[in-house]
């Protein structure tokens, strides 16, 4: 046994496999030692899972952010867009009717009747982009009134406020296609959603493209599998337009003949 100045005991137990200290302190101030222990490890782990709901939103949050330009969301049905836009039935345009249904809308907010809104004098246009009833792509154009002057390291830092800095920084480069493509500045990448500014090599106009990867796949399948049936019925087709006129021009002389037998007189 061993004796403490304050008249605690400590035992030692005799064979080697149980050498270890026993405190014979009064049992009350062990049990607050460990409430105290218990309640501090309590605390330290709320604490870690507020800090993971934290980072939990915030990287939901910036997910949501890379999807979304203004009011308008990736995925979006064209009724949610035309509620916002208001736009007609003429600027909306049917690109192919299968094996999807691919559409195209156009929207001039400059050209919007009622109250102007706060910083869409911006934007010169914006298209979007269906694929059956589902918004795959945005593409803004911004108006050259408002961007003259502006460098492209002033374009990307405004946009960098609203999305963070660029996914990978890398040197201009054209995009793929033909020699007139425009230049890629900078990108934005996360999880489904793809961000690409652009400046046109002829008018050096910024054009910033939102997209979503998945349903960008499914529309380029389709329009694939669109070309290959246009270029198949192509025959079939022309054959219908030829009867179709034809058909129009004896309708349009049989209702000439008819109206001119009344009145004719010899």
């Amino acid at each position: 046994m061993f004796a403490w100045s304050d008249g605690r005991i400590l035992k030692v137990h005799r064979f080697p496999e149980y050498w270890f200290f026993r405190n014979t302190a009064p049992r009350s101030a062990l049990i607050k030692a460990r409430l105290k222990v218990g309640h501090m490890r309590v605390i330290v782990a709320r604490a870690g899972a507020s800090a993971a709901c934290l980072l939990l939103a915030v990287s939901s949050v910036s997910s949501a952010e890379l999807s979304r330009y203004r009011e308008f969301e990736l995925g979006s049905s064209l009724a949610t867009v035309t509620a916002v836009t208001q736009t007609q039935e003429r600027d909306l345009k049917t690109v192919h009717t299968r094996p999807s249904v691919l559409q195209q809308l156009e929207w001039r907010p400059r050209y919007m009747s009622g109250a102007p809104v706060p910083g869409r004098d911006s934007i010169d246009r914006m298209l979007f982009d269906f694929v059956d009833d589902q918004l795959f792509k945005m593409s803004v154009v911004y108006a050259q009134d408002r961007t003259s002057g502006l460098t492209t390291e002033d374009m990307i830092e405004s946009l960098s406020g609203v999305y963070g800095p660029p996914s990978s920084p890398q040197a201009p480069r054209s995009s793929a296609g033909a020699q007139d493509a425009p230049v890629i500045v900078a990108e934005w990448r996360q999880a489904d959603a793809s961000l690409v500014l652009q400046r046109q090599q002829y008018s050096n106009a910024y054009v910033f493209v939102v997209t979503s990867l998945s349903l960008d796949a499914i529309a380029r399948k389709a329009v694939a599998t669109a070309l290959v049936l246009d270029e198949r019925e192509a025959p079939q087709r022309e054959a219908a337009l030829a009867k179709k006129r034809a058909d129009d021009e004896r309708q349009a002389e049989e209702l000439a003949r008819s109206a001119n037998k009344k009145i004719f007189q010899p």
